[in-house]
């Protein structure tokens, strides 16, 4: 059986979690260093978020702590992210234009389509779940996709953030896509395959209706529980078993906690692995694998469920399954029992 991971990557900064707060300031061209109107501040992966006003002026309303960093982006600019605890960089804020991307990548001889290219891009970054089928992207032609036959990758980025419509979990979702890459390799019978799909970038969430319509709360709770989200919620609570999460060990089932040294660390939860992988099965039924590969086997855990560093995991199975359509924000307010 061929195993195939995913890592899914995002602006993540480690700091302590910060009391309810309120941050503001001004955001300029780094050049002219004239006020940029209509930039988007936002706390990665959630549903706070604002836009820079004729001014440059931005004021943003946090009421939950946060270990996610604020991110400020613009079209036509790199985006830069801060540390939710650097309120004096966040007073003044100066963003530089952003080259174009494409002088950056080496142009090969790129006998592939853009239709197939489209086709893999988006049933890898979107996700093969029902709630796939119910997500667009609307921009799609803002999004460059290169395939390199020298190292059999296919390679996709955008200078603007992808507009994903979707209808199953009723949100709008701002992706500024910083990198994704496709590796494949080819069997010994001459048959290509996906290996690794690498994806890098941070979002914003917004609801895609005025209210929330009763089926979106549905399927956004079915979408929830047993998650990537869920797991690592249960892990920094301690309740893995109370939220149905069984471990393995080489196929072995194991106590949750045998393999994981965790220590708390001003609100997060520094999580050391004694072995490289291990096997996740939720409710009896649906199974996931974690392969570590951040140094000395460590990562960190914020109550909302965000960990870092982020590429230092690879989620094969269902986890390695569930894409951006399955995508819930961190402020999702979901319990652990």
């Amino acid at each position: 059986m061929i195993k195939k991971h995913i890592i899914l990557s995002v602006f993540l900064i480690i700091n302590a979690n910060v009391d309810a707060q309120i941050i503001s300031g001004t955001i300029y061209d780094s050049f002219t260093k004239n006020p940029l109107e209509g930039a988007s501040v936002y706390i990665d992966g959630t549903t706070i978020g604002t836009v820079s006003d004729s001014n440059g002026y931005y004021r943003l309303e946090i009421e939950t702590a946060f270990n996610a960093p604020v991110i400020v982006s613009f079209i036509g600019y790199k985006t830069k992210a801060f540390p939710i605890t650097d309120v004096n960089t966040l007073k003044e804020i100066y963003l530089d234009e952003n080259p174009n991307q494409l002088d950056e990548v080496l142009i090969e001889a790129d006998t592939w389509s853009r239709e197939k290219k489209l086709r893999i891009f988006k049933s890898e970054f979107l996700g093969k779940t029902i709630s796939s089928k119910y997500c667009r992207i609307t921009n799609e032609k803002d999004i460059s996709l290169i395939y390199k036959p020298s190292t059999n990758t296919l390679i996709a980025f955008s200078e603007n953030p992808l507009i994903i419509k979707n209808r199953y979990l009723g949100y709008t979702i701002n992706y500024n896509l910083i990198d994704f890459e496709i590796e494949f390799k080819t069997s010994t019978q001459g048959l290509r395959y996906i290996q690794k799909v690498f994806s890098s970038g941070t979002s914003y969430f917004s609801e895609l209706h005025k209210s929330t319509k009763k089926k979106n709360s549905l399927n956004r709770e079915k979408s929830y529980y047993g998650s990537r989200i869920h797991f690592m919620r249960a892990l920094f609570h301690k309740r893995l078993s109370e939220n149905n999460f069984r471990l393995y060990y080489k196929r072995l089932p194991i106590h949750p906690y045998k393999y994981f040294n965790i220590n708390t660390e001003e609100n997060l939860i520094k999580v050391v692995m004694m072995v490289e992988n291990l096997s996740v099965v939720y409710n009896n039924f649906h199974q996931s694998s974690l392969e570590f590969t951040a140094e000395n086997n460590t990562f960190y855990i914020d109550k909302n469920g965000n960990h870092s560093p982020p590429n230092g995991l690879l989620f094969g199975g269902d986890f390695g399954q569930k894409r951006v359509s399955n995508m819930l924000p961190l402020d999702y307010n979901s319990i652990i029992n």
